[in-house]
């Protein structure tokens, strides 16, 4: 018998010292990146570490200032994404590339030819193959987040991927619907393909992914077999640094849940059977009612949501995009028009200006930091004082130096990174602008916070430092509302969790009794 092992198969993809800047910033500095024939590849770091960008050169979107890149041993030039499927790369963005009133068989073939291929049968087959169970003459206009998604998938197999690279697939989808995404990875490279799986949740990660790849600050950091490591060992070479590597911040990595205790041990019941003593206490919303373009005769963005909170207490409010959070978000806070009543320590607030909201405590983390959250082209120190512009005025004029020193210790306290307190906030990073906004909501004193997708594209540290601070604020007896599509973020926060379907509050969970799949089912109407 021949002592001799068989060679190790060549590697389907093969990326060689690839680096990409964008002015003074190396976003990818010298990385290499390999993934094996029919093989789940977890691409794995914080916001920031350059995983996303990576993928972006593979797929054309991005031009390389040096580096090579093979696919099945032979060299290709990717200029363009045509480029990258004509050399058999698939990519699911976090944000779908869909037409809304196409059908989904439209939205699969845009852009290529059908000449003598029957799509719908085509489509079907795929679907049943790969356990994607998509409807091809549905409106992608009526189908919801985990389904759109499934039909980008079909859409990088119709145009035959050898690689499928999926960003950050799992973030908005119920745990259900991720189950469901591993078995079709698993049928996918069953079939000979590849999957290169971006992500930051290792759990997930050590459930699905054949070998890991970790990356941090745009560098390469190690390539490990799923079966020779941990999910504590990659925690830590994706936190860092020991200063960085505090026991909240690993266990955000590993994607533990149950972070930091509850802020109160009683929490109220939803609805209206609280005592009329609480309004004084805390925060009772009777009725709210936003309605939709049809008016009253059409369905309501927001229907009939009562909530009872007492100050110390956090409500997390999980849900599926599109099912009425944003509007939610804005009537809770005076930004939009609604119905029904908001009585703040005894006082309705309902009907008001936002003057008034703001007087009286009310403060909202937006969804959308660089739209909704900041004005890009004024520094820190301006975006510190709005809201507040009003108060500080004597004579009509802001004392700018009291302001700019004030935004001084601000950053200092949040710790911003930044130039100085006259750096743009548009030139500044995710976290960064997510750090500023919150030093302005804090800085307000705020009797009741709610923030909206806090976390979105924060890097683990950032994540971190928002969850201390958010449970600090309810320690001092501020009410938080935490609206998020993100179910593990709303679990680690809450006291209890609801969740929004079709703009009405359903369900009531207390913190320890949260069952994720439970809350997944509610998540999609079923027993809402």
């Amino acid at each position: 018998m021949s002592d001799t092992t068989a060679p190790a198969a060549a590697p389907l993809l093969r990326m060689s010292g690839i680096r990409k800047t964008f002015g003074p910033v190396v976003a990818l500095d010298g990385v290499d990146f390999t993934v094996a024939p029919r093989q789940v590849h977890g691409l794995l770091g914080g916001n920031g570490a350059g995983k996303t960008t990576l993928m972006n050169v593979l797929y054309g979107l991005y031009a390389p200032d040096a580096g090579t890149v093979e696919i099945e041993g032979r060299p290709v030039d990717i200029a363009s994404p045509r480029d990258a499927i004509a050399a058999g790369v698939g990519m699911v963005h976090q944000t779908f590339l869909q037409v809304d009133v196409f059908t989904v068989a439209e939205n699969v073939v845009l852009g290529t030819s059908t000449k003598g291929i029957d799509v719908v049968e085509r489509l079907r087959e795929l679907s049943d193959r790969f356990g994607l169970s998509v409807d091809p003459t549905a409106r992608v206009a009526d189908l919801p987040v985990g389904v759109r998604q499934r039909v980008e998938i079909l859409k990088a197999l119709y145009r035959g991927a050898k690689v499928l690279v999926l960003d950050e697939p799992t973030t908005n989808l119920t745990p259900q619907e991720v189950d469901d995404l591993f078995g079709s990875m698993r049928a996918i490279v069953d079939e000979g393909m590849s999957v290169v799986l971006i992500t930051h949740k290792i759990r997930e990660t050590m459930a699905v992914c054949d070998a890991m790849t970790i990356m941090r600050d745009g560098q390469w950091v190690a390539t490990v077999d799923a079966a020779q490591t941990t999910a504590d060992d990659l925690a830590s070479r994706m936190v860092g640094s020991a200063a960085d590597a505090d026991d909240d911040t690993v266990k955000l990595a590993l994607g533990e849940v149950e972070v930091g205790e509850a802020t109160i041990d009683t929490p109220h019941a939803t609805g209206t059977d609280a005592e009329d003593a609480d309004a004084a206490e805390g925060l009772v919303v009777r009725g709210l009612t936003v309605q939709g373009p049809g008016g009253a005769t059409g369905p309501a963005l927001v229907d009939d949501v009562s909530i009872t909170l007492r100050r110390g207490e956090i409500l997390g409010i999980a849900g599926v995009a599109g099912n009425g959070q944003v509007e939610l978000a804005e009537a809770l806070t005076g930004c939009r028009s609604a119905a029904g009543s908001f009585v703040l320590d005894g006082t309705d607030l309902a009907g008001r200006s936002t003057a008034d909201w703001l007087d009286a405590g009310v403060v909202y983390v937006p969804e959308d930091r660089q739209r909704d959250g900041i004005l890009p082209g004024a520094g820190i120190t301006e975006n510190l004082v709005l809201g507040s512009h009003r108060r500080r005025a004597r004579g009509g004029l802001i004392n700018w130096g009291e302001a700019r020193a004030e935004a001084v210790t601000a950053i200092e306290e949040f710790s911003v990174k930044t130039p100085s307190a006259s750096t743009p906030c548009g030139q500044l990073s995710g976290g960064n602008i997510q750090r500023v906004i919150l030093a302005r909501a804090f800085a307000h004193q705020p009797k009741v916070l709610l923030l909206h997708n806090p976390t979105r594209g924060l890097d683990i540290a950032s994540t971190a430092f928002v969850y201390d601070r958010v449970r600090r604020a309810a320690s001092e007896g501020c009410v938080v509302i935490v609206i998020s599509e993100d179910l593990d973020e709303v679990i680690a926060l809450a006291d209890r969790v609801s969740v929004v379907y079709s703009g009405r509050l359903v369900g009531d969970v207390a913190r320890g009794a949260t069952d994720p799949y439970e809350l997944g089912r509610l998540m999609t109407g079923v027993g809402a």
